[in-house]
């Protein structure tokens, strides 16, 4: 009988150890899942800020002057050091700019690396992201590529010139033996864990089955020995009765309990779950760091308005609105007059502070839209929402009025800051897309200029 305990009570330890184990598998398979996802994404995410971030440093106007005969000119050696800089203070493999060459294919035009630099017009592995790139868009590699340099992820971002052309694309590369070494990582201490979590459930559940079986033992022992007591007890009473009849009474079974089941599972998953905060952890770290990266990839340094990419994605989103006819939004145009004289007569530093002003100027009138700053001296804002031409008006009277005040009391040079202004609404019923609301702000912008240099004497059409 006491065999036969002891026999359930292995049955029941082996099947709780297997319940574990398969438990184990499962999570251990959902997370390392869970971890390669969030890890490529990551690696996306911080490849494309890298990228954005780059792009937006760089002058497009240079990039594009740039030539086989350009190496070691002053354009050249500006954008090495700027590339040097992200690649010197960043965790990336390799950074450099390419171009459509024209045929079809892609090719350098400045790779800063030291020791294998790829010469200008040297062809570059074809990718759909680079190619969306060339088209104005930035993108990332969903699969590794191979050249000579090795094999990497790869993100793409477009520079755009003052005219809002691709001047170029700066690349950046990450090792994908990195990324591989990174993924083996996370496996590796998931699986740890998960063996440990499984090894210490089973030492548990073994502890607290044999501390249950232990005291059934006792208590089927101390049943037994009552049992023989009271078998002995009728023998003698059937003994003193002259009668043969004697009850023999047996202790029966008692099954284990499962009680200790529940506490082993509790935890094992406890040790799944400071798997889970430290994942999570890392999780938040990145992403605050990822935020810090957009934030700079997206904001015009200058001035500290949106830039040309932030830009661009505001327009990619309002083209989606117009094909899902939920959109409503108006535009104003903003371009800084004389702007081209300032600089020829005193200077791209005084140029600076005029273009700095402009932007104080917009964003106190609308602090509470979208301002972008697109070109040298070229600002949009969007208004999300329903307005009409009558409230535009307005808010450049508001404006008109705020350039006064600050020629009048604010400004430390002795020119006076005048821009030129446009604004045009969306309309549904005949807007097709954003850049036809643009359009029309646009040509009321330089209808306004035109009134501006005629008011003054300036026969100049369009210089600034």
């Amino acid at each position: 009988m006491k065999k036969r305990k002891l026999r359930q009570s292995a049955k029941y330890t082996i099947i709780i150890s297997i319940f574990l184990l398969a438990v184990n598998v499962i999570l251990g398979y959902v997370l390392i899942q869970q971890s390669k996802s969030a890890m490529t994404e990551l690696m996306n995410e911080r490849m494309l800020d890298v990228s954005n971030t780059a792009a937006a440093s760089l002058d497009g106007d240079l990039l594009a002057s740039i030539d086989e005969n350009s190496m070691n000119s002053d354009a050249y050696n500006e954008i090495v050091r700027d590339l040097r800089l992200f690649q010197n203070n960043i965790d990336l493999e390799y950074i450099y700019t390419v171009k459509d060459m024209g045929d079809g294919s892609f090719g350098f035009i400045i790779d800063p690396d030291p020791e294998d630099p790829g010469l200008y017009g040297e062809k570059v592995t074809y990718t759909d992201a680079l190619y969306k790139a060339s088209l104005g868009t930035p993108g990332v590699d969903d699969e590794s590529f191979e050249d000579r340099w090795g094999t990497f992820y790869s993100a793409y971002s477009p520079v755009f010139d003052s005219n809002g052309n691709v001047a170029g694309i700066v690349g950046v590369d990450f090792n994908a033996k990195w990324y591989k070494n990174q993924i083996k990582r996370y496996t590796t201490s998931i699986i740890i864990i998960s063996v440990l979590s499984l090894l210490i459930g089973a030492i548990v559940v073994i502890l607290i089955t044999s501390q249950v079986r232990r005291r059934l033992n006792g208590v089927y022992n101390e049943l037994n020995s009552l049992a023989l007591d009271i078998e002995r007890l009728n023998k003698e009473m059937s003994s003193n009765s002259g009668t043969n009849d004697s009850s023999n009474l047996t202790a029966k079974d008692f099954e284990l309990s499962n009680s200790g089941n529940r506490k082993s599972l509790h935890l094992t998953k406890d040790a799944i779950g400071a798997l889970g905060d430290k994942i999570n952890s890392m999780h938040d770290e990145m992403t605050h760091y990822i935020s810090y990266v957009k934030e700079q990839a997206y904001t015009d340094s200058m001035t500290g308005v949106g830039n040309k990419t932030a830009y661009l994605d505001l327009v990619k989103r309002l083209n989606k609105k117009i094909e899902k006819k939920t959109a409503s939004f108006a535009i104003a145009v903003f371009d800084v007059n004389g702007l081209k004289k300032v600089n020829d007569n005193l200077g791209h530093e005084y140029g600076d502070m005029i273009i700095c002003d402009t932007a104080l100027i917009i964003k106190r009138v609308f602090a509470n839209s979208h301002v972008f700053r697109i070109g040298g001296d070229e600002f949009i804002t969007i208004l999300e929402g329903r307005y009409t031409d009558k409230y535009i008006i307005e808010l450049f009277k508001d404006i008109d009025n705020e350039l006064a005040s600050f020629n009048e009391k604010e400004k430390t040079y002795e020119m006076t800051l005048s821009f030129s202004k446009g604004a045009s609404v969306f309309r549904a019923e005949s807007d097709s897309d954003y850049q036809t609301v643009f359009k029309r702000a646009d040509e009321a912008m330089y209808a306004n200029k035109g009134q501006y240099y005629r008011q003054f004497g300036d026969r100049r059409k369009r210089e600034d």
